[in-house]
């Protein structure tokens, strides 16, 4: 434990001998570093060896303790102050902790008292050491991620999170970014990096994009309005703060210089230039749109957002709800119901081809995202014959006709899927059941938690599959070993019941009887 220093002032020399002879200081990790008989040596002693804790008089010549005290917290706000006060000084004392005095006691001075002082002294030093020292740790990460922290708060400014431009530019200014700090021009793109082995891990594909960095890096290293991030697909996104910069130039060069030097395929989407920071959000979406218009005209390739809008203002706008429904629909094999969301999402107004194909672009991608869920293989739904035929066709009904083929073909490859996986987990159901009809606690809810899967999607399962419902199911097959029991052992009728899991012998008789039509006994007459 850290031992704390201790100034004593009084003008009696009595009050500071009986203040150190009180108590046992070293006990309770204190030692008296010092003593003054006056403010003035108070102060020149405070500047010197800056105690942890001073315990000081109110009354004393030329300048009183509190007097003393506001001085020295004004200076050293971290010094502990207790005031000795006598009873007749109690409420001027009292006025004194608005100053920041933390405590008093009171004349005659009494030693549990200083040791009740002494002990919250302590306290309260130590927990503002360790918060001190948890800030200190803080910091240390603070300035060791920074770098990542300026790049967490771009990446915020691009997906819409910041939205004033008040909070861009405080932000800005901290992360030390002057581009953003006045209004200048924007243009964004988005470059990914892919590989054309399959067989690529995660790890391989981020070290890929990580050296492609490195060389965009190097690329722009005297372009000082320019700067460059990873985004959390681990692509690579290019701001640039100045209109000299051509994006489109500068991105055919960048696709041979890293083609050439790495094993990799680059594609580069290219958003409008822009004025003002608050736009820098639909900068991005823009160069993230031109960028997924690779699946239609390949890899390698440079693609601006205004070359597929026909330089139109007005743009193709996903509609979110439709897409999802879609989506939806696919994941549960429902061909009939997705084709219908699919007609929904073209009743609209078109303003020219390419922005149809924008929409079949993202009929595409829920079909292919919904078969990612599913876990079905890339490719048993990337068709690469089937999506050139849907982007080259000539008019918008031959692009519905083959999207609607496209649909039903994802669709009914993941109901396939499903319903294999369906007709597994009743056959495994099945089989548990057979071995666990003995447990007379065996029911839907933990049989389905075996399967980790829900009773109602069971139930239902179990109800399509075996035209009867769980209870049934296991009530039949009971009844059924209970018959053969019966022919095969001369077990007595509660025996049989509970080695099918019904302990109770009446009810289990009266099962028996509604199934097989015949009693226990009758059953087994007949049978002998």
């Amino acid at each position: 434990m850290e031992q704390l220093n201790v100034l004593i002032v009084d003008d009696e020399y009595l009050i500071r001998n009986l203040l150190r002879m009180r108590i046992n200081w070293e006990e309770q990790g204190m030692s008296i570093m010092g003593e003054a008989s006056n403010a003035q040596e108070a102060l020149d002693l405070v500047d010197k060896q800056q105690p942890d804790i001073m315990f000081t008089d109110i009354y004393m010549p030329n300048m009183d303790g509190i007097e003393l005290s506001r001085l020295i917290l004004k200076k050293y706000p971290d010094i502990k102050i207790v005031v000795v006060t006598g009873h007749d000084e109690f409420e001027y004392a009292r006025q004194s902790i608005q100053i920041g005095i933390v405590d008093f006691i009171l004349k005659p001075i009494r030693a549990a008292e200083l040791l009740t002082v002494t002990d919250k002294l302590r306290v309260m030093i130590d927990e503002e050491r360790k918060r001190e020292q948890e800030i200190q740790r803080l910091r240390a990460d603070l300035e060791r991620n920074f770098p990542y922290l300026r790049e967490k708060f771009v990446l915020q400014w691009l997906n819409g999170v910041l939205t004033t431009q008040a909070e861009i530019r405080e932000k800005a200014a901290y992360f030390n970014i002057p581009m953003l700090l006045t209004t200048r021009e924007i243009q964004i793109a988005v470059i990914e990096v892919s590989t054309a082995s399959a067989k690529e891990t995660e790890e391989q594909l981020i070290l890929l994009s990580m050296e492609c960095s490195n060389e965009i890096d190097a690329f722009y290293e005297k372009e000082p309005d320019v700067v460059h991030l990873m985004d959390t697909r681990n692509r690579i996104v290019i701001i640039s703060f100045h209109s000299g910069v051509d994006f489109i130039e500068d991105g055919e060069a960048l696709i041979s210089l890293l083609t050439t030097s790495y094993p990799c395929a680059v594609s580069t989407g290219i958003g409008r230039k822009h004025g003002h920071v608050e736009e820098g959000p639909a900068a991005y979406q823009e160069a993230c749109r031109a960028l997924e218009y690779q699946a239609f005209v390949g890899k390698n390739q440079v693609v601006c957002f205004e070359d597929i809008v026909d330089n139109r203002e007005q743009s193709y706008r996903s509609n979110a709800d439709l897409l999802q429904r879609l989506q939806f629909y696919i994941s549960v094999g429902s061909a009939a119901r997705a084709i219908e969301v699919l007609h929904h999402i073209f009743v609209v107004s078109f303003s020219s081809v390419s922005q149809y194909r924008l929409a079949a672009m993202d009929v595409i991608t829920e079909c292919q995202r919904a078969a990612m869920e599913q876990q079905i293989e890339s490719d048993q739904v990337l068709n690469t014959e089937a999506l050139v035929s849907i982007l080259t066709a000539d008019h918008l009904p031959e692009l519905i006709t083959r999207l609607e083929e496209y649909v039903r073909y994802v669709s009914e490859t993941v109901y396939s899927k499903n319903q294999t996986k369906e007709d597994n987990l009743i056959g495994q159901v099945k089989t548990y059941l057979e071995d666990h009809m003995s447990d007379p606690n065996i029911g839907l809810a933990n049989t389905a938690a075996a399967f980790f899967v829900s009773p109602g999607h069971l139930g239902r399962l179990m109800k399509k599959e075996t035209g009867k419902t769980f209870v049934e199911y296991l009530t039949n097959l009971r009844m059924k070993r209970a018959e053969t029991l019966l022919k095969q052992t001369q077990l007595k009728g509660y025996e049989i019941g509970e080695q099918v899991g019904i302990t109770d012998p009446h009810y289990f008789s009266v099962l028996f009887k509604k199934s097989t039509g015949r009693s226990m006994n009758e059953y087994r007459q007949r049978k002998s």
